[in-house]
């Protein structure tokens, strides 16, 4: 096998595969003795059917089938003797051959760019350093609290924390919105910041008024017909609900099934803090380092078939989440560039410095997130069993074994900060 490569453009190539015709031909008399043992024709007995006929019948064939499979293992072949780092195939395109000679065939590539030593010395990263406070554990319990809230109807004037369910019509541009019937919505007084001309018109309203009046309607307005719009409104209190918030105690507690009382509720709360802190803090440096890495190698080329499939990707893990047609390919090209680049960013780094996977990360990675669910045990070995899952893993923990390189290399600085801070709520 002759093999030739011309470079076409920055990670373009085209390469020339040249084929020994007598093992083609070789090849194709194998396939045909293989199919005269097996086909049936009448008139004749198996395997008795002569050469010339399967010649006749199934020659063409078999030759196409047998230059497709040469093209494939050559073309693979090829590029393990060229060591090329191969991003994709674009076109691979047989020359005419009449029966004699050599096979031929070019293939159009596409290759990864050369990689530079990736230098990290003056990379400044913040880490955050955040301690979980009984404060943290309060709040959290308020949440829960606030999950565990009941309504119930009230026959008296609206008040602070009052839930009031309205029905109302809004005219705009001489129409009625909606065009049928009325919308209704069910706000909290007192929850209103965004909208307060309408929390201001429901203090002291009671269940069966009616009231008309001009709403300017928040930019965020879940109608968008209505969104940042100025219109004259129609409105009917449908009814007043007050609600309670259940106190903190074992039977609390026990409603999220904790045994052990509310020193048990705080316990499990804290840990689940712990493990939110612990991913917050990854995710905050691994955002950092890769930030830093792609403003610095922000010129490195990227061929443009890894993009087309990380797209792709995209693409279809959108449309799994949403069950909709995805936007088209131009509104993810620059998160799938931003992803391609990365990820030859840090294979690179853990190509450089001869990382490899530890294997007692990613059993540490499973119990993790196998802790999340009701039986831990089961998850556990649904990872094990499935090729797929194992391979998400083990990618997930070279990247933070590679996260891990460039901070011990890289200059690294400790930010305090409170929890509510790190999860950006404050």
């Amino acid at each position: 096998m002759q093999v030739s490569v011309e470079k076409t453009g920055d990670l373009e190539r085209r390469m020339t595969v040249q084929v020994p015709g007598d093992s083609i031909d070789n090849k194709v008399s194998g396939r045909l003795n293989e199919l005269r043992r097996q086909v049936r024709l009448k008139g004749f007995r198996p395997g008795r059917v002569p050469m010339n006929i399967i010649q006749k019948r199934y020659g063409d064939q078999v030759r196409d089938e047998i230059l497709q499979e040469v093209m494939q293992s050559s073309l693979q072949e090829a590029i393990g003797e060229q060591e090329m780092r191969v991003a994709g195939v674009t076109r691979i395109e047989p020359k005419p051959r009449d029966g004699e000679g050599d096979f031929e065939f070019t293939a159009e590539l596409e290759v990864f760019p050369e990689m530079p030593e990736i230098e990290v010395s003056d990379l400044e990263i913040e880490r955050p350093e955040v301690e979980i406070a009984e404060e943290d554990v309060d709040d959290m319990i308020d949440t829960l609290r606030e999950q565990r809230r009941t309504w119930h109807e009230v026959s008296r004037a609206a008040e602070e924390g009052d839930r009031v369910r309205l029905g109302y019509v809004a005219e705009l541009d001489g129409e009625k919105i909606p065009d049928v019937g009325e919308h209704e919505i069910a706000p909290v007084i007192g929850k209103l910041s965004s909208f307060p001309e309408l929390e201001e018109l429901l203090r002291g309203a009671q269940v069966g008024d009616e009231k008309e009046t001009e709403l300017t309607f928040p930019e965020s307005y879940r109608h968008d017909s209505l969104a940042g719009k100025t219109a004259p409104v129609k409105l009917r209190v449908k009814s007043i609900e007050a609600s309670e918030i259940p106190e903190v105690d074992e039977a609390f507690a026990e409603s999220f099934g904790v045994e052990g009382g509310v020193e048990q509720l705080r316990a499990d709360v804290k840990k689940n803090l712990e493990r939110e802190k612990r991913q917050a803090i990854t995710n905050q440096i691994k955002q950092a380092v890769t930030d830093g890495l792609a403003e610095r190698y922000g010129d490195l080329g990227l061929p443009a078939s890894a993009v087309d499939q990380e797209i792709r990707q995209m693409q279809e893990q959108m449309q799994q989440q949403t069950g909709q047609q995805p936007p088209p390919a131009d509104q993810f090209r620059e998160g799938a560039e931003k992803r391609v680049r990365l990820g030859l960013l840090l294979a690179e780094v853990a190509r450089q410095h001869d990382i490899s996977i530890d294997s007692g990360r990613v059993q540490s990675k499973i119990e993790e997130m196998a802790e999340t669910y009701d039986q831990p045990e089961q998850v556990i070995e649904l990872y094990r069993s499935e090729p797929r899952l194992m391979d998400q893993v083990e990618n997930m923990v070279l990247e933070e074994q590679v996260i891990d390189w460039v901070l011990e290399n890289a200059k690294v600085s400790n930010k305090s900060m409170s929890f509510s801070e790190l999860m950006g709520q404050s």
